[in-house]
């Protein structure tokens, strides 16, 4: 048994329902939940295994909602995905102002936004699988002789040969 954090006293153990608000969201319900008590001082604990398997629960239910994002869940789903608030924004093609409106729901995302961020979270991008870099070199007009060139590997696999 985990002794308390507080005054080292014996803690309860029970199964039960928490409002986890430690997310920044005020609508996760967990159930079947262990919840420590000190007798003592009344301290509770929460205790969560996987952690960020959580997380990923609560991002697909975010992202498969009807309803146009909250401030909270965009806020939510940008750390979740791993961004600061102005990679989030370089990412998304707008500015810092912009996200800061949607997290404080001062201003709701757009539509297009709202779109591109669940695809984000349901493909699980990360910064590192399209960097900011290719993002800023986009081009309004494709050029005619542009080609996509792959290299069939051994195992069936393919790669993309360098594009300039």
């Amino acid at each position: 048994m985990k002794p308390c954090r507080k005054c080292k006293g014996e803690m309860t153990v029970q199964r039960g329902v928490h409002l986890y608000t430690e997310c920044g969201l005020d609508n996760v319900i967990l159930y079947g939940v262990e919840i420590r008590t000190c007798p003592h001082c009344g301290a509770k604990e929460v205790p969560l295994p996987n952690a960020a398997g959580l997380h990923r629960c609560i991002a697909m239910a975010i992202v498969h909602k009807r309803a146009r994002l909250s401030g909270r869940e965009v806020r939510f789903l940008r750390t979740y995905l791993g961004l600061s608030g102005i990679d989030f924004s370089e990412h998304m093609g707008v500015t810092a102002s912009t996200v800061s409106h949607w997290e404080n729901d001062k201003e709701p995302i757009g539509t297009s936004a709202d779109r591109l961020l669940r695809m984000m979270v349901v493909f699980n991008s990360q910064v590192q699988d399209y960097s900011l870099e290719d993002l800023k070199r986009i081009e309004p007009i494709v050029p005619a002789a542009w080609k996509i060139k792959l290299h069939s590997g051994r195992k069936g696999d393919w790669g993309l040969e360098t594009q300039a």
